[in-house]
């Protein structure tokens, strides 16, 4: 995901400071999207680098640090246009964590990889439930629908992987 070019998109509809276009990102894409706050800051200092967005203080922070919000410039929404008029056909490359564990492990890590396969059907399951496509907005559902089908799939396939590790 290029989290800078949403990140412009959100700053291109209307302004806003960093708290707020996390919870407007979540929104957005629902819970099938880990977002981590901290994040939100590196992509827009280097959109600001960028000459994409521009910053200005407002009031709503503390005496000491006043909110930042930022805008898109003529240059961003120029910027947000193009990534959005240009198709992206490759597939997403498999790279988990779990994925290289299964790989590389031995037989005495049987037992750890049963608990983690578990753990993350169990993670997966949670998070299937949270999507909710029927009240959602229309982009919305179609991110849920998305992430729920990735989700059904990471389900399938863990119930494999535990099958094929019990059996030996």
């Amino acid at each position: 995901m290029s989290l800078k070019h949403a990140v412009l998109a959100l700053v291109a509809e209307r302004r806003g400071y960093g708290y707020d276009l996390v919870q407007r990102f979540q929104d957005r894409v629902g819970p099938g999207w880990r977002l981590n706050p901290s994040a939100i800051y590196p992509a827009l200092d280097q959109l600001e680098r960028g000459g994409l967005v521009a910053a200005a203080s407002q009031r709503g922070g503390t005496h000491r640090s006043p909110r930042v919000a930022y805008a898109a410039t003529s240059a961003g929404a120029a910027a947000l246009e193009t990534w959005l008029a240009t198709p992206d056909t490759r597939p997403q490359p498999v790279r988990s964590d779990l994925h290289l564990k299964l790989a590389f492990a031995r037989a005495e890590h049987r037992d750890a990889l049963l608990a983690e396969l578990a753990a993350r059907e169990r993670s997966s399951t949670e998070l299937l439930a949270q999507c909710d496509q029927a009240t959602s907005p229309a982009a919305r559902r179609l991110v849920d629908a998305a992430v729920a089908a990735h989700l059904e799939a990471e389900l399938a396939w863990l119930r494999e992987a535990r099958a094929t590790i019990q059996s030996g």
